[in-house]
């Protein structure tokens, strides 16, 4: 007879391994890690880049549905250097890896359990919307992939260096002033302004997903969403994981290089045409490129940070580094598992990032009382020179006003959506607090 356990099923080394989801890829070890001991990569169906452990990756390459977990068991006990049970192999596959969504299920090979939702990262994009599918952005990446060849690279930022020295030696600062006066006597220009970022900024997106290609990677779609409360464009390049720490770090500068490509051709098409309007563009554009730096947002420059220590996600590790810094405390086993130097890089991150973002929420809250009530009557200003440009007929100076509204109220709700979601980022940690006492 066979061997059963204790409730009559057949014990776990009897039975048969599942296998994995098709579509799951296991890519390995993850490159640059910050991490003691490395994790390894592996791509989900859906795309989302899963960290395992070297045990649960040695596991999933198990998987082939086939074996039975006693075979299984052995061989991973001559690849792991130790020795593991059938029922051990079991529990990782049923608790570990079937709930992280790569384990097929028994009645359907080809599908898992429903994947399991995302965490609310702090600070994160929401409301995405994919615009441009995966196999569109595939080929405007191979379009734009010769872009990053090197002899290519310098020499435009040699240009770039040249364009701007030219522009700064003819005189730049008093037609940059000459075109913001142009805009205020013609607020319809404000129309193409905007039409020349958003153009950039779909540009942007172009280079990340270029430079991901480029290392060979493969890029996700394109979109929008919206982060705080502003519009913003998006491009999936969570695959570069799978690159060097050289590899992703081109990924993240990628969207910088282009928008320096970018400001180089409204350098010249300024020269060609000298329409100021254009050359209030360009400095716009080069104050958001300078802003993509700042790594205390989920912007270019914290993910350029989070590659240089090798640790995906900086904000997943802010409370366990601030629990950490707490006078007796032992340091968190999120913040014990990373090289000394990586945890030393972060802790400095934590420090400075927090009073930033309590500098942004406190003055929120002091200037709230006195400069919402002008907010208010500015609004109403604008809403009744809107309602003049409709009666009279002019569409462009209506759009202007609905924008000036916007610009006003938008920081507003977007500081106010922070303090919403921390809050109730607190609320749910106390509430599972007392449960836990419990």
């Amino acid at each position: 007879m066979a061997a059963e356990g204790q409730t009559g099923e057949p014990a776990a080394e009897l039975l048969t391994v599942p296998a994995l989801v098709a579509g799951t890829e296991l890519i390995g070890q993850y490159q640059g890690s910050g991490h003691r001991e490395p994790p390894y990569l592996v791509r989900r169906v859906d795309g989302q880049i899963l960290q395992l452990s070297h045990l649960l990756y040695l596991v999933a390459g198990g998987l082939d549905g086939q074996r039975s977990y006693a075979q299984l068991a052995d061989e991973l006990s001559t690849g792991w250097g130790r020795e593991i049970t059938a029922e051990q192999v079991s529990y990782l596959v049923e608790n570990r890896l079937r709930r992280a969504g790569i384990v097929a299920s028994d009645s359907a090979p080809d599908e898992s359990a429903p994947l399991p939702k995302g965490r609310d990262r702090l600070l994160a994009l929401k409301f995405r919307v994919a615009l441009v599918p995966e196999h569109v952005v595939a080929v405007i990446a191979r379009i734009f992939q010769p872009l990053f060849w090197p002899p290519i690279v310098v020499l435009a930022l040699v240009a770039f260096i040249a364009a701007e020295t030219w522009l700064a030696l003819q005189g730049g600062v008093a037609q940059l002033l000459a075109g913001a006066r142009e805009l205020i006597d013609q607020p319809e220009q404000v129309l193409l302004v905007l039409g020349v970022l958003i153009a950039a900024g779909i540009f942007h997106e172009c280079g990340h997903v270029a430079a991901c290609r480029y290392g060979g990677a493969r890029p996700g779609a394109m979109g929008v969403g919206i982060y705080l409360v502003w519009p913003a464009m998006y491009s999936t390049v969570t695959d570069s994981y799978r690159l060097s720490r050289g590899g992703r770090l081109r990924t993240d500068l990628g969207g910088v290089y282009f928008n320096v490509l970018a400001m180089l051709v409204l350098i010249v098409i300024f020269t060609q045409t000298g329409l100021p309007w254009l050359l209030v563009a360009l400095v716009v554009w080069q104050v958001s490129t300078v802003w993509q730096f700042v790594p205390s947002i989920r912007l270019d420059g914290y993910y350029i940070l989070s590659d240089l220590v090798g640790v995906p996600d900086l904000f997943d590790r802010m409370g366990p580094v601030l629990r950490s810094m707490l006078p007796g405390r032992p340091p968190h086993p999120r913040v014990r598992e990373l090289k000394p130097w990586a945890r030393w890089v972060i802790t400095a991150w934590v420090v400075l990032v927090i009073p930033c973002l309590a500098y942004w929420i406190i003055g929120f809250l002091l200037l709230a009382p006195s400069v919402l009530p002008v907010v208010w009557e500015a609004l109403g200003t604008h809403w009744h020179s809107v309602g003049n440009a409709i009666r009279t007929g002019d569409a462009a100076a209506a759009v202007v006003g609905v924008m000036r509204m916007l610009l006003l109220v938008l920081p507003w709700a977007g500081i106010t959506l922070v303090l919403y979601n921390l809050g109730r980022g607190v609320a749910r940690r106390i509430r599972r607090s007392r449960a836990e006492l419990r």
